[in-house]
């Protein structure tokens, strides 16, 4: 009896610090959207700085977030091979999507990389100033889209993706679209995975974020060998075999690394 009271009692406090953490974490954005970036663009005229900025202030607040969220005991977290997270440049970072906060975690772990954004968010009032100061990339225009993670990666700039573009859905086998595959093989560039895993289940696809799980949900972020893909060259980049295997390749190995 005691046991279960204690289960109870701590899935209340944990429904409660989530609230607690989502308000902080909406009014932050507010602050920033409102007054942070406003003002950045009124005082800091020099478009790079500007993004730079912006980029520290978002991933600051992301790793707020995720510092609050541990000790208030709503979640606990691992980082394992967290040396691979350091000296990458020019890299794409793909992470499979379990969870709302997967890209607070990624965020927070590269403050500065490309970041592509859904169009609903260039258009929010309360997002768009932001998002834009950053310089994050819309997935408005798919082919857009993919010649602009091609370029930046090209110029140096690492870049998050999530190749199923889409949270997973719980029980189902990941399904990873082509275009993360499309950008590393145009681009050349090397590729970082890094496979999320949270137990139990919760913030997932459909979930509101008030279904508290009865227990302390865990996540572990394992950080894969980076390794680079084989470069398509320009004039085969309408060629969708490579494409293809190179997706398989990917979504193999995340689900390897999952039932492992």
């Amino acid at each position: 009896m005691l046991n279960n009271l204690a289960s109870k009692v701590g899935r209340v406090w944990r429904l409660i610090g989530t609230a607690i953490c989502f308000l902080i974490f909406g009014l932050g954005g507010v602050v920033l959207s409102l007054l942070v970036i406003p003002l950045l663009f009124a005082l800091q005229k020099n478009e790079l700085k500007r993004q730079i900025i912006s980029r520290r202030c978002i991933g600051g607040g992301f790793s707020l977030f995720i510092f609050l969220m541990k000790n208030l005991g709503v979640l606990s977290y691992e980082v394992r091979h967290a040396e691979r997270l350091q000296n990458n440049t020019g890299t794409l970072i793909i992470a499979n999507h379990p969870s709302l906060i997967d890209v607070v975690f990624l965020i927070s772990f590269f403050p500065q990389a490309e970041c592509v954004v859904k169009s609903a968010v260039t258009r929010n009032f309360f997002m768009r100033s932001t998002a834009s100061a950053a310089n994050y990339i819309s997935n408005e225009h798919l082919l857009e889209l993919l010649a602009t993670c091609t370029d930046r990666l090209k110029q140096g700039a690492n870049l998050v993706l999530f190749p199923e573009a889409t949270r997973t859905v719980p029980g189902q086998p990941l399904q990873f679209k082509l275009g993360a595959a499309a950008v590393a093989s145009r681009s050349g560039a090397t590729i970082l995975p890094i496979v999320i895993q949270c137990a139990p289940t919760t913030l997932t696809k459909g979930e509101p974020w008030y279904h508290i799980p009865r227990t302390r949900p865990h996540w572990v972020l394992e950080v894969l060998p980076p390794f680079r893909p084989p470069h398509l060259p320009e004039e085969n980049v309408n060629s969708r075999q490579g494409i293809r295997e190179l997706s398989q390749q990917l979504e193999e190995l995340f689900e390897h690394a999952l039932d492992h």
